[in-house]
């Protein structure tokens, strides 16, 4: 496949992924799961997408774990919805296809990008009912801007070193 193409569906699949579980919360999860299904098939490297995978999805969901934990955001559900431990899925599968151009910049643009359009996402999903934000918007933005910004420095260094890894194969 043309790299321009694969890039433009990932993206297009991440989209589809985000907006479904916007607006159908758990109703998106099949969605969701052929939208993953074909971002993996149509990975540029599935050794570095899975190794990406494996590292960051359990610090991800520890991050979701702490923000409901620490009051930033809540669900419905009791612990992290299925549906959103699948959209962190779609999500990584852009870090090595769609996504790779962020992680390529240095580190304290991809934390102040991370920092930025984390918290507005999840504002969009507390706007469509998807979560609820239960701080000010002040405490809001620096908490979760901070640990967005954390995670988008652990996120840069496990995606280079996979590429550093697979690269050297």
């Amino acid at each position: 496949m043309n790299v321009k193409l694969r890039l433009i569906t990932n993206f297009i699949l991440f989209q589809t992924s985000w907006f479904s579980a916007l607006f159908l919360q758990e109703g998106a999860l099949i969605i969701i799961a052929i939208a993953i299904f074909f971002m993996a098939l149509l990975a540029q490297s599935r050794q570095i997408s899975f190794f990406i995978l494996v590292c960051l999805l359990p610090l991800s969901l520890l991050f979701e774990f702490i923000a409901i934990s620490i009051g930033i955001v809540s669900y419905e559900a009791t612990f992290v919805p299925t549906w959103l431990v699948g959209l962190w899925v779609a999500l990584l599968l852009t870090f090595n296809d769609s996504f790779r151009f962020m992680l390529s910049l240095k580190w304290w643009t991809v934390a102040l990008a991370f920092a930025v359009f984390g918290p507005l996402s999840y504002m969009a999903g507390a706007r469509f009912g998807a979560l609820t934000i239960s701080e000010s918007m002040i405490h809001y933005w620096v908490l979760f801007g901070a640990m967005w910004a954390t995670y988008a420095a652990l996120a840069k260094f496990i995606y280079q070193t996979a590429v550093i890894k697979f690269q050297q194969r």
